[in-house]
């Protein structure tokens, strides 16, 4: 999962939107929000525009001190200073952001740091976002792109059970979020097609704690 962070949210949610069409979870944060927000949820960060913040180097010494291991990549407007190469593990130049520079940010976050941005895979489910439809070990399930990206935020925060407004922040647009009501739907009709295609659900809910994927060491305990 991406967290996308910039000054103006427009901005970072507009590019979140990028990733989300391309079946990457990615969630949107001012500089203020991201800094609790960070977690193991997360395999990298993208800071839009860093020559804006006050003292960047110190706002990411703050990420790094929650988060150590996390690559951080800068996407900038123009070129970047050479001190940026201590501070960044990849800067990215250009004026508007593209489907081509998210692609070339997930391929530099996974080539050069195994950031697996993108790669949704546990216990046969295959998500992942270069893989055309979902699987389940062989057999492709017939899923809408909302329930892909449900079953995409489940895998990647598995075993933590995840309640409906969680699902809500992470696995839809927020400009398309519905009423939590509908996260019990959305997931009643994962595990109906589910049934029908491998003869068995395997999204189960946890009282108090929220909607988890069935793994065969879910089912055991």
């Amino acid at each position: 999962m991406l967290l996308i962070i910039s000054q103006s949210k427009k901005i970072a949610r507009s590019i979140s939107e990028t990733f989300h069409i391309m079946s990457i979870l990615s969630y949107a944060a001012t500089p203020h929000e991201a800094l609790s927000e960070i977690s193991d949820l997360y395999h990298a960060v993208l800071i839009i525009n860093p020559e804006s913040f006050p003292d960047i180097n110190d706002y990411v010494n703050r990420i790094r001190s929650y988060k150590s291991d996390i690559p951080i990549f800068a996407k900038l407007e123009d070129s970047a200073p050479t001190y940026y190469s201590d501070i960044f593990d990849g800067c990215f130049e250009k004026t508007t952001f593209t489907p081509a520079l998210a692609e070339k940010i997930i391929n530099h976050a996974n080539e050069k740091n195994d950031a697996m941005i993108g790669e949704y895979y546990l216990a046969g489910f295959d998500a992942s976002s270069r893989t055309v439809g979902v699987y389940y070990f062989y057999t492709k399930l017939n899923l809408t792109k909302t329930e892909a990206m449900i079953l995409r935020f489940l895998i990647r925060s598995y075993p933590t059970p995840q309640k409906a407004d969680a699902i809500l922040k992470y696995a839809f647009k927020p400009t398309r979020a519905p009423e939590p009501s509908s996260i019990r739907t959305h997931l009643s009709l994962i595990n109906k097609k589910l049934e029908e295609s491998i003869g068995r659900k395997l999204i189960g809910f946890e009282s108090g704690r929220g909607y988890i994927i069935l793994t065969p060491k879910r089912l055991k305990k």
